[in-house]
């Protein structure tokens, strides 16, 4: 088989539809896909995080080295957060340390704080960590060994679960299933039409046989309107490959779609990775996002 001309990061897209890349470096890899219900604005995380509207327009990015985000949108390092996402402040904040809550009355304290604060993390390795009043506060030493213990288990993480629970939803994915056999997959959106292996080898262990093997498959993406995007994407040991839409409660299109691939650093020279967003060629022009209702909504205890 032939590799097609083009993989996502090269094409031209259709006559009707276009292929635009948000990562400046086809080597990125995706590592959050988040929808903001209340703003009406994905949130997306590679090597940058940006803000993007519902037709893939970038609105606003920020510098994330070494630097992660929880699903409420609170952005960290290992020791302060930034709340860039919800309200574009790029600023840094140190929580400050309050000691554990202490003696019988321990756990209801926790459970007041808990109740009372905006913004809620728990400890997943690190400590409870507050906003409440408009402050971050963090509790740290002395600890409390029956709370932390209490704090680590999986009844704590669904009574207590991060504040809020519910703005920031993930995105929607539509691909197909590429864990399962080709024959059992929903192949009315994504196909793969075969694979040209570049490398392979086959080692004999006994009784058992490895085989691995690395190259290009060809990809058609099947969109609204009757166009077909066709693209290579190169893979080993699997289609590194994810689809995405804005939820359609949210306004998510059908001719609008993010694709997320995975590049692979034992072929560099081979593989492209990075964040896509395919849509018409022809879009009227999007206004600012207003505030979502529904996700207002959501937000009231």
């Amino acid at each position: 088989m032939i590799p097609f001309e083009y993989s996502l990061a090269t094409s031209p897209g259709t006559s009707n539809y276009e292929v635009k890349m948000f990562t400046a470096d086809s080597q990125s890899f995706y590592q959050h896909f988040l929808y903001d219900t209340l703003q009406n604005i994905v949130i997306l995380h590679t090597h940058k995080f940006y803000k993007i509207n519902n037709v893939g327009d970038v609105i606003d990015t920020t510098i994330t080295r070494g630097m992660d985000i929880y699903d409420n949108g609170i952005i960290n390092t290992t020791t302060k957060l930034c709340e860039w996402a919800i309200n574009g402040d790029t600023s840094f904040v140190l929580p400050d340390d309050i000691p554990f809550p202490q003696g019988e009355n321990a756990f209801k304290t926790f459970d007041e704080d808990y109740h009372k604060a905006e913004y809620y993390i728990p400890p997943a390795g690190g400590v409870p960590t507050f906003k409440i009043n408009g402050k971050w506060i963090a509790y740290g030493l002395p600890l409390n060994d029956e709370l932390d213990r209490y704090l680590a288990t999986d009844e704590s993480d669904k009574k207590y679960p991060l504040k809020p629970s519910n703005r920031f939803i993930p995105m929607q994915e539509i691909g197909p299933d590429f864990g399962v056999a080709p024959n059992k997959r929903d192949t009315s959106l994504l196909k793969s039409l075969g694979y040209a292996v570049v490398d392979k080898e086959e080692e004999n262990w006994g009784l058992v046989k490895h085989r691995y093997s690395a190259g290009f498959y060809n990809m058609e993406l099947y969109l609204p309107g009757g166009d077909t995007l066709r693209f290579r994407h190169f893979g080993a040991l699997g289609i590194n490959l994810e689809v995405f839409r804005v939820p359609k409660e949210y306004g998510g299109r059908d001719d609008v779609f993010f694709i997320a691939q995975e590049p692979n650093g034992l072929y560099p020279e081979l593989s492209t990775g990075g964040v896509y967003v395919i849509r018409p060629r022809y879009l009227p022009e999007e206004k600012s996002p207003k505030p979502s209702r529904l996700g207002a909504l959501l937000q009231k205890p």
